[in-house]
């Protein structure tokens, strides 16, 4: 039995986000055949110096290509240390699916201006046909 088909699961697992650099990181993408319905996410804060931390980072989710905003649009994350985590979620309002081949990614839109901010980002959801 394939649980990722089946029940919402932990479906990725990306560590090594700098959450001070603007950037896109991938991090599930769906296989052939499949679509994929992310449920929610997981930021594990796994290195954190806190410095000036005047600006928290804002991050979205999703699959659309360019902007990859349609799961979680422009989340200000604060963090305060680390081996803490934030879940997220958007289940009070229309999900995206993400379609065989499109890849679900991180778009960190405002980098912390901690000294030092990385997260690990679980990714949870299921794969439908």
């Amino acid at each position: 039995m394939n649980l990722k088909q089946y029940a919402p699961t932990l479906v990725a697992t990306i560590a090594g986000i700098n959450a001070k650099a603007v950037a896109i990181t991938s991090l599930y993408t769906v296989p052939p055949g499949y679509k994929f319905i992310p449920v929610f996410v997981h930021i594990r804060v796994t290195a954190f110096v806190v410095g000036a931390k005047a600006v928290q980072a804002v991050a979205s989710f999703g699959c659309n290509a360019a902007t990859y905003d349609d799961y979680l649009n422009s989340i200000t994350y604060t963090v305060a240390a680390v081996d803490k985590f934030i879940r997220d979620s958007v289940e009070d309002s229309a999900l995206p699916i993400c379609t065989a081949g499109q890849v679900f990614k991180i778009s960190v839109e405002i980098g912390s201006d901690a000294t030092t901010e990385t997260w690990a980002v679980d990714v949870f959801g299921y794969l439908t046909v």
